[in-house]
């Protein structure tokens, strides 16, 4: 029986050429995990820098923490490392697979997508900002850049601060040509927000949907303030106590603008109002998966995207979650 969406783990691959910032990233990800359980498969032990008062255990090709992370090497094999953390997927709630510099995320999402046990979380693609523009002019690795750039659900432009206003500028520009739909952020080195990253939604259908259903109103909508630090991005839950048009949700989540990054939640509509389907948007892409098939007692996504974002209140992000009088 194929595992339900509620159950499956998030499968979130990270690519980007190499020098991009991939393997700090994913250290800094480790290490203020904030009570999430990651697996990560990663290239090279050697290069993630991991405080070794977090390891609990070394065990060959895997390393254990203390924050209930795993680090998993890829030396033997994508397939062999994957089916290890497959082995005890109930242990994590995230999988976090770190592209070689000059592979195509795509092909390892292509792949995990064949498990029944994952459940597809987008592919992020890092960009040197100091680099990418001599990059894409040397004819050795030009087109390897450019698939990874093309393939990204979501393109962040990493070490901003080694780029001065004009060479960023022209990055936005050239990224804008060769990838037009796909939602882009700036971060230096380690700053970005992981709910970009991993999309950080703590949604689920059934018990602790409703237990925060007694501080809203019918078909409410409402906003969520960032910390300081993530002040760049919004965030927005929306809810509705009824059940959905299917074809109203549909339309709505095809016409999201592209400052809406990432987007999850369970739904229920009103053709299969005994069962909820987990939706979630990764930049361009946007898709439905059954539910836990239990009963639900209402409708609610999370929206994460820039500040230019529309609020709430705006009917291109409430949608079919506007208020019902």
């Amino acid at each position: 029986m194929k595992p339900s969406a509620a159950s499956a783990l998030p499968f979130t691959v990270i690519g980007g050429f190499l020098g991009a910032g991939k393997t700090t990233m994913l250290n800094h990800l480790l290490e203020n995990a904030g009570g999430t359980r990651f697996a990560v498969l990663i290239n090279d032990f050697g290069e993630l820098n991991i405080d070794q008062r977090l390891v609990t255990r070394h065990d060959g090709e895997t390393i254990s923490l203390a924050n209930g992370c795993m680090c998993c090497s890829m030396a033997g094999g994508f397939i062999s490392a994957l089916s290890t953390v497959m082995d005890r997927a109930d242990q994590f709630d995230q999988l976090v697979v770190e592209a070689s510099g000059v592979s195509n995320p795509r092909r390892i999402m292509d792949i995990a997508k064949l498990d029944p046990g994952l459940i597809p979380n987008g592919s992020i693609v890092l960009v040197d900002a100091s680099q990418l523009l001599s990059q894409l002019e040397d004819s050795l690795i030009e087109d390897a850049v450019v698939t990874q750039l093309k393939e990204a659900d979501i393109l962040v432009i990493n070490k901003t601060g080694l780029a001065d206003r004009e060479t960023l500028n022209n990055v936005m520009l050239t990224l804008a040509q060769i990838n037009p739909d796909c939602p882009t952020v700036t971060c230096d080195h380690k700053s970005l927000d992981p709910a970009i990253l991993l999309g950080g939604i703590e949604l689920q259908s059934g018990s602790s949907t409703k237990s925060n259903t007694s501080q809203k109103t019918d078909g409410d909508h409402q906003s969520s303030a960032r910390s300081p630090d993530h002040e760049q991005f919004r965030s927005c839950v929306l809810r509705h106590c009824q059940a959905l048009d299917r074809n109203l949700f549909d339309a709505w989540a095809e016409s999201l603008p592209p400052s809406v990054l990432r987007g999850k939640g369970f739904v229920v509509f009103s053709d299969a109002p005994d069962r909820s389907w987990l939706w979630q948007k990764v930049g361009r892409s946007s898709g439905l998966e059954p539910g836990n098939g239990g009963p639900v007692s209402e409708s609610a996504v999370v929206l994460i995207g820039t500040r230019a974002m529309p609020c709430d209140t705006d009917p291109t992000i409430t949608g079919p979650f506007q208020r019902v009088n």
